[in-house]
């Protein structure tokens, strides 16, 4: 004799299953982590500051921004809780005026300066330039 109640649990059970396949295995690794302290929409480029930007892209990447392939930064090289500290350290490359923390100047140069270079020029003009207005990113 068939359960008729079988088909349903067999359904639920098959979501599940896709689903913990989709958030292990096809997901990337920042989705995992808790979401960012401030969300940054598709808006216009004057509506947040060029720190706000640099910002997510030190927490999020530079997948989505078009950039050539080997120009694409992943997300996460630093915490969420010090990308604030590190973007304020970025834009006193460019002469900006920001107090950053001093552990921010030793995560850029143990992290960014690799391919932005110590003063934030781009390696060889082969990484965006950090110090340029309005960043590359923010112009795409």
């Amino acid at each position: 004799m068939k359960n008729p109640y079988l088909l349903p649990y067999l359904a639920i059970g098959i979501v599940l299953l896709y689903g913990l396949y989709n958030y292990l295995f096809r997901s990337s690794p920042s989705s995992h982590s808790a979401p960012l302290r401030n969300t940054f929409k598709p808006i216009s480029p004057t509506a947040y500051t060029t720190r706000d930007y640099i910002e997510h892209v030190i927490v999020s990447g530079s997948s989505k921004l078009h950039f050539k392939k080997n120009e694409v930064m992943e997300g996460g090289f630093v915490s969420r809780e010090v990308a604030p500290g590190v973007s304020c350290y970025v834009v006193t490359l460019a002469g900006e005026k920001c107090a950053y923390p001093q552990e921010a100047s030793l995560l850029y140069g143990s992290n960014c300066a690799g391919c932005h270079g110590d003063d934030g020029k781009g390696v060889h003009g082969t990484y965006p330039n950090l110090t340029r207005r309005p960043l590359l990113g923010l112009q795409k």
